[in-house]
């Protein structure tokens, strides 16, 4: 089929565009999923060794030098419970904002729904979410952390986490075909994003009337706070925060949305 850039419809029309296309979604999950650990002898060993690599560091840096709590729990805990949401969002992001210059030659010649490589690439990213979960599961009793019954709401932490990557990966995957120095800013976006999120210190350091603020600025703050309380204080996610950010996170999927699909019907032309 010839590519057809013409489109005007709702979020809720490209959702369903999307479920009617999901062989393609699934697809580009998958080839996401390949090409990232192509020619990798260690393949999905890096989901582990990433976030425990960053962990020495932030142990050795945050915890001894700068002596920076643990926020109730040992900093190592702390740290972990935070990095792998962290480095599912980092990912996620990383690769689905470049993820539609990467299908450019299958976009010229066949028609699918612009959304469907961004959300390919974050599906592929629940593989590493998965394993991250599962190794701080393990790892946290070691580390000082309290696991209990609240490892329930880990689905809901995973969901809340899924509404700011694509968020902020749909207008920055549409801008990148149109601005290549996107993918040259990208990094720094998210190294930004990390230290403007409670990863290498904890939400306590920000004042108690400045956190719905916060949260509201940064969709991110919510769902990786939750997943600390989870993992490392063994208590419920801090609820007023989590609905602050998926508030705040939806909205600005929305207007993510709104401008991609304003950039999708030129995608073709240009990429």
């Amino acid at each position: 089929m010839v590519a057809d850039g013409s489109r005007s419809s709702s979020l809720l029309a490209s959702i369903r565009l999307l479920i009617a296309h999901r062989e393609v979604v699934t697809s580009f999950a998958r080839r996401s999923l390949q090409v990232r650990y192509k020619q990798s002898a260690l393949g999905v060993l890096w989901a582990v060794i990433q976030p425990l690599a960053t962990l020495v560091l932030f142990v050795i840096f945050f915890g001894r030098v700068a002596k920076i709590s643990g926020g109730g729990a040992p900093y190592a805990a702390f740290a972990l419970s935070a990095l792998a949401p962290w480095q599912f969002i980092n990912s996620a992001v990383s690769f689905a904002g470049i993820s539609v210059i990467n299908e450019g030659a299958l976009l010229r010649k066949v028609y699918f729904p612009r959304e469907a490589p961004v959300v390919g690439a974050i599906g592929s990213n629940l593989v590493d979410l998965a394993i991250m979960i599962a190794l701080v599961t393990v790892a946290e009793p070691f580390l000082g952390g309290r696991l209990g019954l609240n490892l329930f709401w880990v689905p809901l932490l995973a969901i809340a986490l899924i509404v700011p990557a694509l968020a902020v990966s749909l207008p920055i995957a549409g801008l990148g075909v149109f601005y290549r120095d996107v993918k040259y800013v990208l990094p720094f976006l998210l190294q930004f994003w990390m230290f403007a999120s409670p990863i290498a210190y904890p939400l306590s350091r920000v004042p108690a009337g400045w956190r719905p603020v916060y949260a509201l600025l940064n969709p991110a703050v919510g769902p990786i706070d939750g997943f600390r309380h989870v993992f490392a204080l063994g208590t419920s996610p801090d609820w007023g925060l989590l609905a602050i950010s998926l508030a705040s996170g939806t909205l600005l999927l929305l207007l993510g949305y709104t401008l991609f699909n304003k950039l999708a019907p030129e995608m073709a032309d240009v990429v």
